[in-house]
């Protein structure tokens, strides 16, 4: 399949903690010849500093990083370089961190499992000012983005805590919370205790149980 070359070549930073995934996708689009891929970075602390050296025009973005989350990072890329283009290339297709991505301003969202010219038109596509979201995703209706806002204002909780709540969930200890999110471990531990607060709730397990009973 034949792609359009853009003058320039794009030039695009991979942010994935995996180096043989990374480093195939290096090699699939340096051969394409229409990128230049400036940059690959592992850990999520690395990768401000790294935008900023290398002033990409695309960050390829795993949702899932060391040390703090990729909706984290995007809001902060965005914040401090909100011109340059985000697509999450992720194996998660979860619902609520799709919509998440979307409020924050990602262009893309596209699953590992996607072809290469897939990925190739979802990159040229988003440099041509679309939005792209995977159409293997699930579902993701406006009855269900109202129902996950009732539920924060039902318990009162923040978009935080829910967020801690969740990764509780998915049997993550404090420590492995602070390191997800880029918190303090105190800071997590407030949380956690304010969440049981407001859920009237004692244990871990009472955690776990009420975020599986309400699917988060």
């Amino acid at each position: 399949m034949k792609y359009p070359i853009l003058p320039p070549k794009i030039k695009i930073l991979l942010v994935d903690d995996h180096h043989l995934f990374s480093d195939g996708i290096t090699g699939l689009l340096q051969s394409e010849g229409s990128f230049q891929v400036v940059g690959q970075v592992y850990d999520g602390n690395h990768v401000l500093p790294t935008v900023h050296q290398k002033s990409p025009d695309l960050i390829l973005l795993d949702a899932n990083l060391p040390n703090i989350s990729g909706k984290d990072l995007a809001e902060k890329i965005k914040a401090n370089f909100p011109k340059i283009k985000i697509m999450v290339l992720t194996m998660y297709d979860e619902s609520q961190l799709v919509r998440e991505f979307q409020k924050i301003g990602v262009e893309g969202y596209l699953l590992k499992n996607s072809t290469k010219n897939e990925l190739l038109s979802a990159i040229f596509r988003i440099m041509e000012g679309e939005t792209v979201f995977d159409g293997k995703l699930s579902p993701v209706s406006s009855v269900q983005a109202f129902a996950g806002d009732e539920f924060q204002k039902r318990y009162l909780l923040t978009p935080r805590e829910l967020e801690i709540l969740r990764l509780i969930r998915k049997g993550h200890s404090s420590q492995a919370i602070a390191d997800l999110t880029s918190l303090s471990l105190m800071t997590v531990k407030t949380h956690r205790r304010n969440i049981h607060f407001k859920l009237k709730t004692e244990t871990t397990a009472d955690l776990i149980r009420f975020a599986m009973e309400n699917n988060l």
